[in-house]
This record gives structure tokens, C-alpha cells and sequence, in this order.
């Protein structure tokens, strides 16, 4: 059970404040503490209910619904948590990519929709792998790698890294 529902940051909670002027980032960072932290052991309880589409629907708020419903979808299959129907609704998939600022050059680009994730990559969302790593897991392996006796700062974070890779992938 989710404590405290009200301040809990769920998907769709997300959004809503992203419709509503909230940087994105914030956002979504508050979602991610709810999953990998305080609220883990409920996690389908975080992504259930659909998001709502806002009034005006913008340009902004169509790419940050494909980018929540790619973000269900892809936590959900990493931490073997059912998936909801609605992140599959054809609302979600953007009809232009949606590329990050940096990615200006072909090769950037590339690179991009090489390790971008399937579920954003169907949503014609290209930003990367790296997005929800999960620091409540690097620090454990880091502690983890301490205790087997490694204390180079570069050996401890390869260790953690190579964890990730194992568990995760790339």
C-alpha cells in the first residue's frame, strides 16, 4: 500500500503537474523517488490510472504524454510489473520525432535510436538509455563493492555499473 496517497507522486500525478507548468524533470524526478524509493513495494499503484488529457492538448503535453506512457511501460517490463492497457493507446505514439537539444547531427542520432529504449523508440521518443537509472541500486552495489574490498572510486563505479548491465542491460 502507497503511504500517504495524496502526496504520493504517481504517473498520472506527473503529468497533470507537467500540464500545469511544472518542469518536466521535477516532475518525473518525484515519480522516480516514489518508484525506486518510498512507495516501491506498490508500484503498479503508481502507473494504474490513466493519465488525463489536458485541456488545451499542445505540442508540449502530447510529447510528455507519449514520454509518460513510454515511462510506464518501460518500468513495468524492468521491474516485472503488469503493464496497463492505456500506455498503449494510439494517442501516445508522437506522428514527428522527438529528438533532445544535443542531438543536432546525424551521428548523435544514430547513436540515439541505437540505444534508446523499445518502448520510447515505438513513440518516436530518441533519448537515450540512461534516463531511469536507479540511484537507490547504484549505492547499493557501491556498498556492495566496499565490502568485497574495493576502494579505487573508478573500480567501485565499474563495479556498480556492471551490476546494472547484468540486471538490466545496457
Amino acid at each position: 500500500m502507497i503511504p500517504n496517497v495524496k502526496t504520493v507522486q504517481t504517473i498520472a500525478r506527473a503529468f497533470q503537474h507537467i500540464c500545469t507548468g511544472e518542469d518536466p524533470w521535477i516532475a518525473l524526478g518525484n515519480f522516480r523517488n516514489a518508484w525506486y524509493g518510498y512507495a516501491k513495494d506498490d508500484r503498479f499503484a503508481l502507473v494504474k490510472d490513466p493519465i488525463t488529457e489536458p485541456e488545451p492538448n499542445t505540442r508540449h503535453t502530447r510529447r510528455w504524454g507519449a514520454f509518460c506512457a513510454a515511462s510506464v511501460e518501460f518500468l513495468c517490463h524492468r521491474y516485472n510489473i503488469p503493464c496497463p492497457e492505456w500506455v498503449h493507446h494510439p494517442r501516445y505514439i508522437l506522428t514527428t520525432p522527438w529528438w533532445p537539444e544535443h542531438a543536432y547531427n546525424l551521428s548523435t542520432r544514430i547513436q540515439l535510436m541505437q540505444i534508446t529504449p523499445a518502448p520510447f523508440l515505438q513513440r518516436h521518443i530518441f533519448c537515450g538509455n540512461r534516463l531511469y537509472q536507479n540511484k537507490y541500486e547504484m549505492s547499493a552495489w557501491a556498498q556492495e563493492a566496499r565490502a568485497r574490498g574495493i576502494t579505487n572510486p573508478g573500480e567501485i563505479f565499474r563495479y556498480a555499473r556492471q551490476k546494472e548491465i547484468s540486471i538490466h542491460g545496457g
